[in-house]
């Protein structure tokens, strides 16, 4: 009886970090280009939605059945599988400040991949490609995030580990559910693909906080005050 043949290597793009790519990241398909593909990606296949590993994928579009299988089997945003008492969500620095983050967490190392080598969220320069994300039949091929989302590139990246949260639904804004981030047991930024400075979290604060402020004053000087002080517990978590 013959030996099975080896199966050949994944062709990664150059660009990839594999050295200290995690095992959990290394097991996900690969895409065209050689870029490992997060779990929660949606894959098309002559312009329609396909199953996973059919067709290619478009990072852009978050697999709507991926989310509820998410919550309920508490698995990974990112590779898709179990995960134990500590969750890891990947967030701007606003949501920081709110503690309110529309996808669910991750494995910590899963995230802190994520945050160094994502392209959108490793190059703060980089713009969100909007491009395509149309059907033929004009209408959108994925649904906003619940809430109000801030459509930046934030330039610096957290990866807020904690052993709790809670879902709810907002009451304004678009449909969906919310994640609002319990207390922290870690707190990570991230920049430029390393460990971010002071600065550059501090000015991404001061660049994002505006916008959470004209939200605040729609709804009342109780809202604005109560925002004041989430921002100034979230500058403990800034680094020194």
């Amino acid at each position: 009886m013959r030996p099975n043949p080896k199966p050949e290597p994944v062709a990664y793009n150059k660009s990839v970090d594999v050295v200290s790519m995690p095992d959990r990241i290394r097991r996900l398909p690969v895409s065209p280009e050689g870029f490992p593909v997060p779990w929660f990606v949606s894959w098309f296949k002559d312009g329609k939605p396909c199953e996973t590993g059919e067709g290619v994928p478009d990072f852009r579009i978050i697999d709507p059945r991926k989310m509820a299988k998410a919550v309920k089997q508490h698995l990974c945003w990112v590779c898709g599988s179990t995960m134990g008492i500590h969750k890891s969500f990947v967030i701007g620095p606003m949501c920081a400040v709110n503690r309110i983050i529309s996808e669910p967490p991750s494995h910590r190392d899963c995230a802190v991949y994520s945050a160094r080598v994502c392209p959108f969220l490793s190059k703060p320069k980089m713009v969100r490609n909007e491009k395509g994300l149309t059907g033929d039949d004009g209408k959108p091929l994925f649904k906003e995030a619940a809430g109000f989302g801030l459509k930046r590139n934030p330039g610096a990246t957290c990866v807020w580990t904690t052993k709790s949260y809670q879902i709810f639904r907002p009451d304004a804004g678009n449909d969906g559910i919310l994640f609002s981030l319990g207390k922290p047991v870690e707190v990570l930024w991230f920049a430029n693909g390393r460990r971010a400075t002071r600065d550059e979290v501090m000015a991404s604060i001061d660049s994002g906080y505006p916008e959470l402020l004209k939200l605040a004053q729609q709804e009342g000087k109780e809202s604005v005050a109560a925002l004041a002080t989430k921002r100034e517990v979230a500058l403990a978590l800034v680094p020194s």
